[in-house]
């Protein structure tokens, strides 16, 4: 209505939810339309990752190609960190020493609600402690995805609820992967067309 936001209530063939499960969910207790598909989010579960990236200079000490350790990637038994990356050593890629840094999905949790300065901060101290990279970046960058690994997929590729036109696809249904979400984009298409 007049000063209110716009709705737009029908002309759609269908509504198709791409996004994580947990805001498909909401939406659909906020749309009030009683979907079977509520009930099958629900079984979905998620866990968050809080992502540290890191940039170091150039000429750290001469004639060194890299810092640290001599391993390029690995999975991390300390608390915060479940994985990390040297982002340099991929092929193509220039020789600026680069990191990313995963969070453990436990960590994240506790810490999900966080200052992202106090994050990054944690995160680079346990990041030297792993690597023995005591260094100061030259860039860091701290990113939190809240529902970065399905720890509980769907089970199958894709939601649709034919009688009321309304479909969910995500990497959720069946993983976590980005083929994942490609294959259960691709099959709920299939469902509808």
């Amino acid at each position: 209505g007049p000063g209110g936001s716009p709705h737009v209530h029908a002309g759609f063939d269908a509504v198709l939810l791409a996004q994580p499960a947990v805001p498909a969910q909401s939406l659909l207790a906020d749309s009030a339309l009683n979907s079977p598909l509520s009930d099958a989010l629900g079984h979905v579960a998620t866990a968050p990752c809080w992502t540290l990236m890191l940039a170091y200079p150039q000429a750290v000490r001469p004639g060194l190609t890299t810092l640290g350790p001599q391993w390029n990637a690995a999975r991390s038994t300390h608390h915060r960190i479940a994985w990390l990356a040297r982002e340099s050593s991929k092929p193509g890629r220039n020789v600026i020493e680069r990191w990313t840094v995963q969070a453990s999905p436990a960590w994240s949790a506790e810490h999900l609600e966080d200052d992202a300065v106090r994050v990054q901060a944690k995160l680079i101290r346990a990041f030297a402690e792993v690597t023995g990279i005591h260094a100061e970046p030259a860039h860091a960058a701290t990113r939190r995805w809240r529902y970065a690994q399905t720890t509980q997929p769907l089970g199958r590729s894709h939601l649709w609820d034919a009688a009321r036109g309304l479909g969910a696809c995500g990497d959720w249904c069946l993983g976590h992967r980005l083929e994942d979400a490609f294959l259960s984009g691709l099959e709920l298409a299939l469902a509808v067309a």
